[in-house]
């Protein structure tokens, strides 16, 4: 369950909790806390910014519901889809214990290549989330927006938050069409 009260930070666009729980923002010292995964694991979707992700576990997802749908859409339509899960087995990648040489090798690449892959979902979603903010001019000189209102903000009707997350994933993976998805799996 999501803490209550979170604040969207205006410098770093991370949730915290402003020193009322154990979510931080990125501008904040990280602490730990015994039996939690990921204390400052919420935080706005990677792809939209316009609503709450992740959580307090490894198994979290990176996305909103709308872009986890939409993503898994992907994956049935084209055969590709985003590496949107915190944890490497959530996107299926994982070097067995008892792999060979070679399979250790391979495993190795790609752990590497999905770090890359989340490191640049991350920059992304904040960049999503930078232009959202600046779209509300009278939020400019506002330390922290509260969770709430920026949801509210930002909300869309079902079919327009789909929308939303279309351009998204269009603009993220730089393509007009997702047929082209189909040539070359973005997992990959």
């Amino acid at each position: 369950m999501p803490p209550i009260g979170l604040l969207v930070c205006t410098t770093c666009f991370g949730l915290t909790s402003a020193g009322h729980g154990m979510q931080r923002c990125r501008c904040e010292k990280y602490k730990t806390y015994p039996g939690v995964d990921c204390p400052s694991g919420f935080h706005l979707c990677i792809m939209c910014a316009a609503s709450m992700a992740g959580g307090t576990g490894r198994y979290s997802w990176n996305v909103c519901e709308v872009c986890l749908k939409f993503n898994r859409s992907l994956g049935s339509k084209y055969g590709a889809s985003l590496p949107l899960g915190r944890h490497s087995i959530m996107n299926g990648i994982s070097i067995p214990i008892h792999a060979t040489p070679s399979e250790q090798e391979e495993g190795i690449t790609e752990m590497l290549n999905f770090l890359d892959k989340a490191q640049s979902l991350t920059d992304w979603g904040n960049l999503q989330a930078r232009t959202l903010f600046e779209s509300v001019p009278m939020w400019r000189r506002e330390p922290f927006i509260r969770l709430r209102r920026w949801e509210d903000k930002f909300a869309l009707s079902k079919v327009k938050a789909t929308t939303r997350s279309v351009t998204a994933f269009k603009q993220y993976l730089r393509i007009d069409d997702f047929s082209v998805l189909g040539e070359s799996h973005v997992s990959e």
